[in-house]
């Protein structure tokens, strides 16, 4: 009985947000050439046993096994129209940043259908994003035994995080290190939303967007958790570089060993995997 409940919230919820961008969700003209512009994008639709319409992805698909013998279109925010129409494809189907601009009106003047999805940095967000690419394929059926089956579960248990309560772990995301400094999720960002999923604070929400940030700064902020992209936790050195420095081993993340690393895609890319990586954190962070 609960999962006909879930199924109904949240996928009412879905359609409540999909009427938002309502274009963009109708059915495709001809999905039968899909370029996807979108790591996630591209997931959904392997989800949704549409793999075989795709004849391109970008960079950030890469995570995907599945995509290793298809074209590369290059990365999502700098497409290239020339690459893309010569892979005469009749739908791109990209995430909200694919760009730029001017690259997708080029496409559009040649009758050549764009769709940009929406995406909203929450557990619900990726299910209106998933609802949204499945009606654009006609394939909602499908789409709600998929979420039946294998996520409502997981989207319930996120979607009880109490954000609004003052004991919740402290927390900061890392993107990246470069020159030895991290590049640090702030408010507004996909790092931001994902922590507030897995039911942590973001202790750096009082600064917008992705910004570099001092090491100092970092270890005076004293998050309790650190969450990390794997590429970010090589670039340090492992949890071993991390360790010997006396400036990052000195805060309570490292000495309780809570240092939490994961694909990048996986952590960020707000995809249906997202969504297990939430929970994961979630239950570590507890």
């Amino acid at each position: 009985m609960l999962n006909v409940i879930l199924v109904g919230v949240f996928f009412l919820a879905a359609e409540t947000a999909a009427a938002t961008d309502e274009e963009a969700c109708l059915p495709a003209k001809d999905s039968s050439r899909i370029v996807a512009a979108g790591g996630s994008i591209a997931e959904m639709l392997y989800s949704l046993d549409a793999g075989n319409l795709l004849v391109a992805v970008d960079s950030t698909a890469n995570y995907l096994p599945e995509t290793a013998n298809l074209p590369s279109i290059g990365y999502v925010r700098n497409l290239s129209a020339e690459g893309i129409l010569a892979l005469k494809p009749s739908l791109i189907l990209g995430e909200h940043d694919m760009g730029p601009v001017e690259v997708l009106n080029q496409i559009s003047n040649v009758e050549v259908e764009v769709k940009r999805i929406e995406e909203r940095h929450s557990a619900q967000g990726i299910i209106d994003k998933f609802k949204c690419v499945a009606r654009v394929l006609g394939k909602e059926e499908a789409a709600q035994e998929i979420f039946t089956s294998q996520f409502a579960q997981t989207v319930a248990s996120l979607e009880r995080t109490d954000q609004g309560s003052a004991f919740l772990p402290r927390a900061a995301l890392v993107l990246n290190f470069v020159d030895n400094q991290p590049i640090i999720a702030g408010a507004n960002t996909s790092g931001d939303g994902l922590l507030r999923m897995a039911g942590a604070q973001n202790i750096f929400s009082d600064i917008e967007g992705w910004k570099p940030l001092s090491r100092e700064l970092l270890i005076a902020a004293n998050p309790q958790h650190l969450v990390l992209t794997e590429r970010a936790l090589k670039s340090i050195g492992g949890l071993e570089g991390m360790l010997s420095d006396p400036l990052l081993a000195s805060t309570d993340a490292l000495e309780d060993n809570n240092v939490h690393a994961y694909g990048g895609m996986s952590l960020l890319g707000f995809g249906l995997q997202t969504l297990e990586v939430a929970l994961s954190l979630k239950g570590a962070i507890k």
